[in-house]
C-alpha cells in the first residue's frame, strides 16, 4: 500500500474529507503484477487476487509513469487491484498537481506545466469486487507547438466515503503521476540550494536535512545508484530516493550515525547537467557528555573507594604498632 496523505478542506460539520495516497518519490506505491496480462480489462475469478485482511486495501502498478518523446501518442495501461474485503467504485479523474516541499502532490486547476487536457482516461468508473482488478487505459494526445520540457498530470482513482451516521466523511484514492516530456533541447539541471543539520550532538542518529530545487525544464529522479548520499566519516547515509519536478523545491531528510567523538563534516553532492558539482557542507561536532559524565563518576567513586581503604588500612596500622609498643614505665 502507498503511504497516506490527509488534505483537509474545510472544517465544517458533515465536509467531504479526500485521503490521498502517493505522494511523490520513493514509496508512492506498490508495484502489482499483472495476473491477465496487458489486454485484459478484468481478471476472471481463477486469477483475482487474495484479500488481506482490510477493509479498503486499493493498489494500482505502475505507480507513475515517466512518457518520454518515444511514448507520446501511444496509449498506457494502469492496473487497479482491490486488495481489500469490501466491494468497490472507483471513480477515474485527471488533476493538474504540482508538488509540495515535502514531496507530496497539491492538486491545483492552474497548475504549470498542465497536461490534464492531453490525457484521455477510459473507463472513468467501475466496480471492484474483493480481490479483483482492472486495467484503465490513458491516450495521451500532445497540443500543437507545446512547450519543450515536463508537463505533469495526476491520474486519481477514487473510492467515496459509504454510507455513514459520522460528521466526517473520508473519501481514499490513489494519484499515479504522468510526466510527459516534450522533444527538444531539455535541462534537468539541479541546485543544492541548502544543508542543515545540529552543530552538536551527543551521540547519533544525526537528522540532516537537504534542500533541492529544479532550475531546468524536465523532472530528476534521485534513486538507485542517482541517490543523494551523506559523504563524511561513521556510517554511510543515503537521502530516500525522491522526484523533483520541474520548477519545484524539495526538502528531503535523511540520518547519519556519527562516529563517537569527532568535529565532523557532512557534505553531499549533486552533478549539474553541464558536469559541474554542486556540493554543501555543514559541521557537526560529537561529544559524548553523558558518557564522559558517567567515566568521570566511576573514576570519582573508584578514587573515593581507594582512598577509603586506605584510609582504614593506614589507621589498622597504627592501632597495630601501638598495641604492639610496651607502654613507657614512669622511669623510663
Amino acid at each position: 500500500m502507498t503511504s497516506l496523505l490527509l488534505r483537509f478542506g474545510s472544517a465544517v460539520s458533515s465536509a467531504v474529507l479526500l485521503c490521498w495516497l502517493a505522494p511523490l518519490g520513493v514509496g508512492s506505491g506498490t508495484e502489482i503484477p499483472d495476473p491477465t496480462g496487458p489486454s485484459s480489462t478484468r481478471s476472471p475469478a481463477s486469477t483475482s487476487y487474495r484479500p488481506v485482511d482490510e477493509d479498503f486495501s486499493l493498489t494500482v502498478s505502475p505507480t507513475r509513469f515517466a512518457i518520454g518523446p518515444a511514448d507520446i501518442g501511444t496509449t498506457k495501461e494502469i492496473l487497479v487491484v482491490n486488495r481489500g474485503r469490501a466491494a468497490l467504485t472507483v471513480t477515474v479523474k485527471k488533476k493538474n498537481f504540482t508538488s509540495s516541499p515535502d514531496g507530496s502532490m497539491v492538486f491545483q486547476d492552474d497548475a504549470p506545466y498542465a497536461a490534464a487536457d492531453w490525457v484521455t482516461v477510459a473507463p472513468t468508473s467501475f466496480d471492484l469486487a474483493p480481490g479483483d482488478t482492472r486495467a484503465v487505459t490513458a491516450d495521451i494526445l500532445v497540443p500543437a507547438d507545446p512547450e519543450t520540457g515536463d508537463h505533469q498530470v495526476a491520474i486519481v482513482f477514487t473510492v467515496p466515503a459509504g454510507r455513514t451516521d459520522a460528521n466526517v466523511k473520508i473519501n481514499r484514492g490513489i494519484a499515479t503521476p504522468v510526466y510527459i516530456t516534450i522533444p527538444g533541447p531539455v535541462d534537468d539541471s539541479i541546485s543544492l540550494d541548502d544543508m542543515t543539520a545540529p552543530w552538536f550532538a551527543l551521540d547519533g542518529p544525526v537528522a540532516i536535512t537537504a534542500q533541492v530545487r529544479s532550475t531546468g525544464t524536465v523532472h530528476r529522479d534521485f534513486r538507485g545508484k542517482s541517490a543523494l548520499a551523506i559523504d563524511t566519516a561513521g556510517s554511510p547515509a543515503a537521502f530516500p530516493d525522491f522526484t523533483v519536478l520541474r520548477g519545484a523545491t524539495r526538502d528531503v531528510s535523511t540520518t547519519w550515525e556519527p562516529p563517537l567523538m569527532c568535529v565532523c563534516h557532512p557534505s553531499a553532492s549533486i552533478v549539474r547537467a553541464d558536469g559541474s558539482v554542486d556540493s554543501r557542507t555543514v559541521r557537526v561536532i560529537v561529544f559524548p557528555f553523558h558518557l564522559l559524565g558517567g567515566l568521570l563518576a566511576a573514576g570519582l567513586i573508584i578514587f573515593l573507594v581507594v582512598r577509603l581503604r586506605r584510609r582504614r588500612f593506614h589507621t589498622a596500622v597504627l592501632a597495630a604498632a601501638r598495641r604492639a609498643t610496651p607502654a613507657a614505665g614512669p622511669n623510663a
